[in-house]
């Protein structure tokens, strides 16, 4: 076989060991998420007005926070997964931020031209969502059941094979 060939398959191969063990790890860290505050509901901080609506869509929701380095990092990314999903019927995304002071938070969202649904947390819906650090993603059905949990950046196709799981098996 070619040295060549015979490479690819060994990364490919490596590759897919890889997102085959973050996929199962997040879907496992999501078994025991069963939050009792939904989101659905919940009024925005931005676009003002506005309230959550996902019943019967497959939903990412996001927590950050605006001090949070790694959001920051993570924030052109989290801009496109969110403009990517803003006008499909099947799937939602909303963010929770994790309770900043509202001038403090106004200031960073006009700042960093944030145009995705914000929550403004708070202390009981972080502990009941599980959040153990920032960035965290949650990836529920359309029956809003936690199906993936994740830390930290997450790649573009890992978010998007976990969304189409969800939407295909549990919705």
């Amino acid at each position: 076989m070619n040295k060549r060939v015979k490479a690819g398959f060994q990364y490919g191969g490596a590759l897919a060991l890889l997102l085959s063990a973050t996929f199962f790890l997040a879907w496992f860290r999501a078994l025991d998420t069963e939050p009792v505050v939904s989101l659905d509901g919940k009024e925005f901080r931005t676009p003002i007005g506005e309230k959550a609506n996902i019943k019967g869509k497959t939903t990412v929701v996001y927590f950050w926070a605006t001090w949070c380095g790694v959001c920051n990092t993570n924030l052109p990314l989290v801009k496109w997964y969110a403009s990517t999903l803003k006008d499909q019927n099947r799937f939602a995304f909303i963010s929770v931020e994790e309770g900043e002071s509202s001038s403090a938070l106004k200031d960073y969202l006009e700042k960093q031209a944030v145009d995705f649904p914000v929550i403004v947390g708070n202390p009981m819906l972080l502990r009941d969502w599980g959040i153990r650090g920032y960035p965290s993603f949650y990836i529920l059905d359309g029956e809003g059941k936690v199906r993936f949990a994740e830390s930290g950046i997450m790649s573009p196709l890992g978010m998007f094979l976990r969304l189409i799981w969800a939407r295909i098996f549990w919705s």
